[in-house]
């Protein structure tokens, strides 16, 4: 019992210090290292928004292994090098948990994303959201075209087609966006299924020392096969996206039954 004890302890101490890496690696990014890409960049809005997703995605990468380190996470990736290689597609996943986007970033180097708008107002990450995302709070013709030129670019559009964390033991209620982002970009859809145990402390409206009582929390990803998009081109728009939604959540919930 006291063993138990000590170790959530230590998972609480583990996600509180993630949070506080997170927001001051976050605001030394958009207040020092920004500034430096920008001069190495020639000041070419291209390339630094080029340079800036691979070194986001590479402190990702470091960000996870430290909540690994510290014991508060393990994280195994079935097929990742699917994620590594892709160029313009639009990514897309069940979403159980805050760090899911970070963990997607850290295995897309050309990921680019929709957020939500209100975190334009977070002081530490407001930068970072600036330069290189799309706010869900713009028209949505316009994050059709900021999307569709991202990925003309060879990024990668990573959405989740919930638009929200999944609220424990609720069917999942997919949204026709992430579908008519691909539909109008003209780019296939790589589903990414986010399994593993409940993510206690990391859901919708968990308390922040919150934490699994007994293990840390694992994520076991899967790369699924790639939704070609061909076939709902010709359709008419309001039909296609139905389809194409409906497509992208039998391959995630197959999955997830399977699991």
């Amino acid at each position: 019992m006291l063993v138990e004890k000590a170790k959530y302890i230590v998972r609480v101490t583990s996600k509180v210090s993630s949070f506080a890496v997170f927001g001051i690696g976050s605001f030394v990014l958009g207040t020092a290292i920004f500034p430096l890409l920008h001069i190495l960049s020639g000041f070419s809005a291209k390339r630094f928004r080029k340079m800036t997703r691979y070194f986001i995605s590479k402190s990702f990468v470091v960000f996870v292994k430290y909540i690994e380190i510290t014991g508060s996470m393990r994280l195994s990736v079935k097929h990742r090098e699917i994620l590594k290689g892709a160029k313009s597609k639009v990514i897309v996943a069940n979403h159980p948990s805050i760090l899911d986007v970070v963990i997607l970033i850290s295995l897309v180097p050309n990921a680019d994303c929709i957020v939500k708008g209100a975190l334009i107002e977070n002081k530490f990450i407001s930068t970072i959201i600036r330069n290189l995302y799309i706010p869900n709070t713009l028209p949505f013709e316009k994050q059709l075209e900021m999307a569709s030129g991202s990925m003309a670019e060879g990024n990668n559009l990573i959405i989740f087609p919930e638009g929200t964390r999944t609220r424990p033991g609720e069917p999942w209620a997919f949204k026709k966006g992430a579908a008519r982002f691909a539909i109008h970009s003209k780019s296939d859809v790589i589903p990414v299924y986010f399994g593993g145990n409940e993510k206690i402390g990391l859901r919708k409206h968990d308390k922040m020392l919150s934490h699994h009582p007994t293990e840390r929390h694992f994520y076991d990803l899967e790369v699924l096969p790639q939704i070609s998009v061909a076939e709902y081109l010709d359709m008419p728009s309001s039909k296609s996206a139905i389809l194409l939604t409906d497509a992208m959540k039998v391959a995630l919930e197959q999955k997830h039954l399977n699991s």
